[in-house]
């Protein structure tokens, strides 16, 4: 059983915290961007969201019947959502030792664990879309133009174009190749340069591209770099290509252990995650190795 003893953070928290020292995650933003569903209690351990097939119009004759009658069809996306945890156990004397509270700040840090924990299982689903495009190469803009070409005129036979609005989520080294395309200050070939007002004057402002062609562009640094790293560029929100049931929200609880002297701090929380439609999802597969210049 691993526990935390005053050892253990020693180097982090002195014998008189001025304040608790929690390690740094990214920010989370994967939940924001899907449908989310919230699973009713006591409906059966699955979701079922069900879609229908496309039927066909026909030309018709005057004065002819119609002897054409169309099928609907339906099929689920079934989601069944799983327990996820994480525990701390605090010693009395590392409480003792240190004048801040470090129960509270421990259950700061199992919720941010859980947080990113939710936000890798939602980018696990990048690699299952369709298509995949971008053949593990630099970000131009001309690869987002591609991919949201790709999600406007997918086929009937996936359920058609992919419904807007759209957003474009990768690692922040690959977002970088889109800052480079606007960041000079004298353009250079295939660059633009930094017109007050525009795109380039904000990203040398702020270091952030905001949107392009009508997407959102989000970094998200929970994503593993590589130098063949999935992004997506995909439908968001309700309808939308992603999916995250959620049965029950977390919470931190504790559960004192006197023969231990310590307390446990345990989180736990209930969801699942899949795709509705991983044709409305472009697999962006992008070089994210880390910049040196």
């Amino acid at each position: 059983m691993s526990i935390t003893l005053s050892s253990t953070l020693g180097e982090t928290l002195p014998t008189i915290i001025e304040e608790a020292r929690h390690t740094e995650q990214f920010a989370t933003p994967m939940p924001s961007l899907v449908w989310n569903i919230k699973k009713k209690l006591h409906e059966g351990s699955t979701v079922n969201i069900p879609y229908w097939g496309t039927v066909t119009a026909n030309d018709l004759t005057e004065g002819v019947d119609m002897a054409s009658p169309q099928t609907m069809s339906d099929q689920d996306v079934n989601i069944t959502p799983s327990e996820v945890g994480s525990q701390i156990i605090v010693t009395d004397k590392l409480v003792r030792d240190n004048q801040e509270d470090i129960i509270r700040a421990a259950g700061v840090e199992l919720g941010r664990a859980m947080a990113v924990k939710r936000d890798q299982d939602l980018i696990a689903l990048f690699g299952d879309g369709q298509p995949d495009i971008g053949s593990n190469g630099t970000m131009t803009l001309g690869i987002l133009a591609a991919g949201i070409a790709r999600l406007k005129a997918n086929s009937t036979t996936y359920r058609g174009p992919a419904p807007k609005p759209y957003v474009f989520v990768h690692h922040p080294y690959t977002i970088l190749d889109i800052i480079d395309v606007f960041s000079p200050i004298i353009p250079t070939t295939n660059t633009g340069a930094a017109t007050p007002g525009g795109i380039a004057e904000n990203i040398l402002r702020n270091f952030t591209v905001g949107r392009l062609f009508g997407v959102d562009i989000i970094e998200d640094g929970n994503i593993t770099a590589s130098a063949s790293c999935d992004g997506a560029l995909f439908s968001r929100g309700k309808g939308g290509a992603i999916i995250l049931v959620t049965a029950n929200e977390w919470e931190v609880k504790p559960e004192r252990d006197e023969s231990l002297r310590a307390t446990e701090l345990n989180i736990v929380g209930e969801y699942g995650v899949d795709h509705w439609n991983e044709y409305w999802q472009v697999e962006m597969s992008l070089d994210a190795t880390a910049p040196t210049s």
